[in-house]
């Protein structure tokens, strides 16, 4: 009888240690399932929004690129980086997107904050006296520099949006 005692224990205590492994490996299993949805909807909301802002750039480069290349003030205009820079505060932007996804974006973005920060040059230089020496020659290479940044901001455009659909339609 003692035995039979023993043995039933035994067969009990395994029976609890195996159901609680079980329910341990489920809990997990379900954990990340849970974290890789809610990567993925994060991922989602993000691509969304830098779509729709660097669509809204490409939009405004275009428009306003012929006044850049035909007048020697070009014209004004805003880049928004707002949706990245957002994108960026979490710190885990490569996670989420991916690191080639998140190194095209940044190279797009790049050339956005350029051909903002060349603009915002040549602003400048509109309120300057024109009599500084070289005024034009400085108005030109800021010009040029927008446009050429803009060439490839323009150019690269195309494939990162492609590579964009592509990361949303995965999984």
């Amino acid at each position: 009888m003692n035995n039979e005692l023993l043995n039933s224990l035994l067969v009990n205590v395994i029976a609890s240690i195996v159901g609680v492994f079980i329910g341990a490996l489920a809990a997990f299993a379900a954990d990340r399932w849970q974290t890789r949805r809610r990567k993925r909807q994060r991922a989602l909301t993000l691509l969304r929004t830098l779509i729709q802002e660097l669509s809204e750039n490409h939009e405004t480069l275009r428009s306003v690129k012929p006044a850049y290349q035909q007048t020697p003030w070009g014209k004004s205009f805003y880049v928004s980086t707002m949706a990245w820079e957002t994108a960026l505060a979490g710190g885990d932007l490569a996670e989420i997107l991916g690191y080639e996804l998140t190194d095209l974006l940044s190279a797009q973005y790049g050339w956005l904050v350029r051909i903002r920060y060349y603009v915002d040059l040549l602003t400048r230089l509109w309120f300057a006296p024109q009599e500084i020496a070289g005024y034009e020659d400085i108005q030109r290479g800021f010009r040029q520099a927008i446009v050429a940044a803009m060439d490839k901001a323009l150019a690269g455009h195309e494939h990162l949006m492609h590579h964009i659909r592509e990361e949303r339609h995965a999984d």
